[in-house]
């Protein structure tokens, strides 16, 4: 009656411990009820005419499938599928997932989305001035770090030393103290939000304000700005080398392309007769997309290639692999928003300014959760806390390990027996920086447990909170176990059970038939003289031996020969020829290749053997188990539909 769905973006919505009632009662699968305002929802997920009324054939269509999709589904749950550790899990992962969209704030993801874009366009050159300073520091250090920057900024305001100076002389990155602090271009995401704001505000020549991050304070002098640069396409000649001797001895030959190209010799061809790399020769040398910040290729040859315009090639260009010379074919537009959005918020998602996201929406959840936290609690549960409580084998006091409420969330209670487990969970090392404050580190502690019970209780109740959330989950649930299910049923058993594929095979042979067939030989010609030959030499009927020795010995791509059946239907172009004439000419307008096609052999219609139409086959005898496996769970659950149902459904439209 009905096509199977289960697969996890297309499948229909089942709801079997949520049904969804409104509307009139559809049908019904061994006493579960499917109303007419759940049926309405699926088929409107599949209908590519929102705007116009379902006829009634579609309806009725539809209505066959999503029975066929309730009984397997009632199938799964009768089986206890839903109970296996492997389905759990599996089902907890797909939730983490479809859970995110309604954890984040749309407004402020969109702002973020359209900061990155616009500072995609750019690339900034800067250097980095900085003392490392842990982000539990105490008072004091924090103090003394932030005067000690503020001194800094203060010497090279006044003219007194430069940048340069100081970064050299006192910077705690010892990387910045060898080359000055220069850390080249970089753009958006290539670091962490709070640096890479500072960067693209400060302007060019000019020194930041001291500013925080995680690794400590910095000051960022910004040396220059430009457009973004985008990917580029190159294609390279290159002469290798195996010592630096080399780079001398091969020289004159790099040379030597270099001023044949300049002749007007083809590129592609030098590529071919000289190149020694030979994983691009036949593609003209070409290599993959080259990005403007790509640490993997090599400055000079890099900022060589950038430098060309298009078409154009380099003079010789030397890199740990040898010589090149480079010819620059193509550059990728900017891309519009549209294209790049999608990755753009999955790079939020992963990148420290999801923070902000994180917190506009805690503030939200709070709010609706309505989250209060037991001050007084806190302060005792800090202020008893010895200085052990940081190390691996603390043991927790009285109040620690009580029950005394630190904070709720709706009517659930997190105790400070619940926050010490956490403390002890997460200071496993016996050591830490003495510096550290005992009272910063614990209500760091606090916020990140306190936070964290915010996110999973809000996780905990979507489906209380949002329809579509809950109808999504029971789609993932279902749609899992209807796929295992039918794995084990219906698609592991036509690819394993080769006596019943047989057997199905053997039943049904008169299906399988080859159409008429011709056997063919092509002689594909690259070039006009090539073509020339190979015409002259199939006149003599020379072996093809003959033809590839004389046709390919000035160009060793001049013929290509192609050994090929076609059965009618097939190839357009073979269709077209008259299959009782010997030879035939063909000109592909898309490469501007000659072939030539023999017919080597014509072939009548014949029965397939199981081995040539394995695939088919195959699909068939899945559909036939199917097709017996609903008649079998058609027996085992009863299935009642209602008439006049369908007639009540889509009414608005």
């Amino acid at each position: 009656m009905v096509k199977k769905i289960f697969f996890l973006l297309s499948f229909c919505a089942a709801t079997m411990s949520f049904a969804q009632k409104g509307g009139p009662a559809v049908f019904s699968v061994d006493g579960d009820t499917i109303w007419g305002a759940e049926f309405e929802r699926v088929f409107s997920k599949n209908d590519k005419t929102p705007d116009v009324r379902p006829t009634m054939d579609e309806l009725e269509d539809y209505l066959n499938l999503y029975v066929r999709f309730k009984l397997k589904v009632k199938e799964a749950y009768t089986l206890g599928m839903d109970t296996n550790e492997v389905f759990i899990k599996e089902l907890a992962g797909y939730r983490k997932q479809l859970a995110q969209p309604y954890l984040t704030d749309k407004t402020v993801t969109d702002k973020l989305i359209q900061e990155a874009y616009d500072r995609m366009k750019i690339e900034v050159e800067a250097s980095n001035l900085m003392i490392h300073l842990s982000p539990a520091a105490s008072p004091e250090d924090t103090l003394e770090a932030w005067n000690r920057m503020n001194r800094w900024k203060e010497l090279i305001n006044s003219g007194a030393k430069t940048f340069e100076e100081i970064t050299r002389d006192s910077s705690s990155d010892e990387h910045g103290r060898k080359n000055e602090g220069r850390l080249g271009y970089f753009s958006v995401f290539n670091m962490i939000y709070p640096f890479e704001t500072v960067a693209y505000n400060t302007p060019v020549g000019q020194v930041s304000a001291p500013f925080r991050t995680q690794f400590g304070y910095h000051m960022l002098k910004v040396t220059n700005k430009r457009a973004t640069r985008e990917d580029i396409k190159v294609a390279h000649i290159l002469i290798r080398i195996n010592n630096e001797s080399e780079y001398e001895t091969n020289k004159p030959r790099i040379d030597a392309l270099y001023e044949r190209l300049k002749k007007g010799e083809d590129f592609g061809k030098l590529v071919h007769d000289f190149s020694e790399d030979f994983d691009t020769r036949e593609s003209g040398g070409q290599l993959n997309w080259i990005k403007s910040l790509d640490s993997h290729v090599p400055v000079d040859f890099r900022e060589a290639a950038y430098s060309l315009k298009e078409g154009a090639f380099s003079k010789p260009v030397k890199s740990p692999l040898g010589w090149h010379i480079i010819k620059r074919i193509e550059q990728k537009p900017f891309p519009e928003l549209n294209m790049v959005k999608e990755t753009i918020k999955m790079k939020i998602g992963r990148d420290s300014r999801s923070e902000l996201n994180k917190s506009a929406v805690l503030k939200r959840i709070q709010a609706e959760n309505k989250y209060t936290v037991n001050t007084q609690n806190l302060n005792q549960f800090v202020a008893s806390l010895a200085d052990t409580a940081m190390f691996f084998n603390w043991v927790p006091g009285s109040f620690h390990k009580s029950e005394n409420v630190l904070f709720t969330i709706a009517d659930k209670k997190y105790t400070c027996s619940d926050f010490s487990s956490f403390i002890k969970s997460v200071r496993q090392s016996p050591s830490r920086n003495p510096n550290e404050s005992m009272e910063n580190i614990v209500k760091l502690l606090f916020t990140s447990y306190s936070d964290n019970k915010n996110f999973e209780y809000e996780e905990g109740v979507l489906e209380s909170k949002y329809d579509d959330f809950k109808y999504l989950m029971q789609e993932y649930r279902d749609g899992i176990l209807l796929f295992e299910l039918s794995n084990k049923t219906v698609w592991n058993k036509a690819s394993e059970d080769n006596a019943g594929l047989k057997a199905f095979f053997e039943g049904r042979r008169e299906m399988y038939i080859w159409k008429d067939r011709v056997v063919t030989k092509s002689y594909v010609c690259s070039s006009k003289s090539a073509s020339k030959l190979v015409k002259k030499y199939l006149k003599k009927d020379s072996s093809d031996k003959a033809i590839l020795l004389a046709v390919n010995k000035e160009d060793a791509l001049g013929v290509n020969i192609v050994y090929k059946t076609y059965e009618k239907g097939q190839e357009a172009k073979i269709d077209k020829l008259d299959w009782n004439k010997k030879l035939h000419k063909i000109k592909d307008k898309s490469t501007n290749n000659t072939e030539y096609v023999k017919i080597e052999k014509l072939i009548d219609p014949t029965q397939k053997e199981l081995k040539e139409t394995l695939g088919p086959v195959t699909s068939d005898y899945q559909k036939y188990l199917e097709d017996k496996w609903i008649e079998s769970l058609k027996l085992k659950y009863s299935v009642v539909t209602f008439d006049g149902a369908l007639d009540q459904l889509f009414l608005n439209k």
